[in-house]
């Protein structure tokens, strides 16, 4: 991570800036309430959604979807302050998903969104907030689709292993913990959906709406969306495959154990009969 960039303009030509945002997918969720009282003294807005705080020169921003994005605020700083918000992350991400952008500031100039940055004719806090929104949802949804994509690869598994030798490569208990690790998630996923909503200054400001909808083209959020809805559909079909074939193992065990029973109770009846 690295602090706030200043370019060295000549003193005929207005001054233009660069800000680099560094956003961190921490884990399910974030405490927005508890690091609000914690963090009192630094504490710079908040709302239900969000909370941003001052750190130095800079800004951090913390979403309750357990992202949080860095605003021209120095590594060291940003390590002790992720030190301190640890207490506050629900389910910390085992593996934590890590993205960049910058906003480079012109004044004058027209706006633009770009790949890797988005220029701005001046730094308008709103617009620096609604970039930093739209960096964290990308995160927050690049999390979901490792999630996701593990979960398939992991389904992948036992479906080759039927098609292949028409068997279950996997034993009854770790089935069971297939489906309890791929149903978590899959309600996860689904109760953070509000990660798509547009933030709450766009819906006041047409024209934070407009850099909104132009960041969130950019970086691809409604068709990556859609590309995990899909594979959640394909995981939960899997899990109901799965689910049926481990009701079936569970009654083929109980209806050799039953046989067993009686076959035992016959031999033992016959040697009875056969000792009297």
């Amino acid at each position: 991570m690295s602090s706030l960039q200043s370019a060295s303009p000549s003193p005929d030509e207005p001054s233009s800036r660069i800000l680099k945002l560094d956003s961190i997918h921490l884990g399910k969720e974030i405490d927005l309430e508890a690091c609000a009282r914690v963090f009192v003294d630094r504490l710079f807005h908040a709302t239900k959604s969000e909370l941003s705080l001052r750190l130095g020169e800079g800004r951090v921003y913390l979403f309750p979807f357990g992202s949080v994005v860095f605003v021209g605020v120095d590594r060291a700083q940003a390590e002790v302050l992720l030190h301190e918000l640890a207490p506050h992350v629900e389910m910390p991400a085992s593996e934590k998903v890590v993205d960049d952008y910058l906003i480079e500031i012109q004044p004058g100039v027209r706006e633009q969104v770009g790949f890797d940055r988005v220029l701005l004719g001046e730094e308008d806090p709103l617009k620096v907030q609604v970039v930093a929104s739209v960096l964290a949802q990308s995160t927050t949804l690049e999390h979901f689709e490792n999630m996701s994509e593990d979960l398939l690869q992991k389904a992948s598994s036992v479906t080759d292993g039927m098609a292949s030798g028409g068997r279950i490569v996997l034993t009854l208990k770790q089935m069971i913990r297939f489906i309890g690790v791929a149903l978590s998630a899959r309600r996860e996923i689904v109760s953070r959906l509000s990660i798509m909503d547009a933030p709450e200054m766009a819906w006041e400001d047409r024209a934070v709406d407009k850099l909104f909808h132009d960041l969130k083209s950019n970086f691809e959020l409604s068709t990556r969306f859609r590309s995990l809805e899909y594979k959640l559909r394909l995981i939960h079909e899997s899990v109901e495959v799965i689910v049926n074939l481990t009701n079936t193992r569970r009654s083929e065990i109980l209806e050799l154990t039953i046989i067993g029973l009686i076959a035992l109770e016959i031999v033992l009846a016959l040697l009875g009969a056969f000792k009297s």
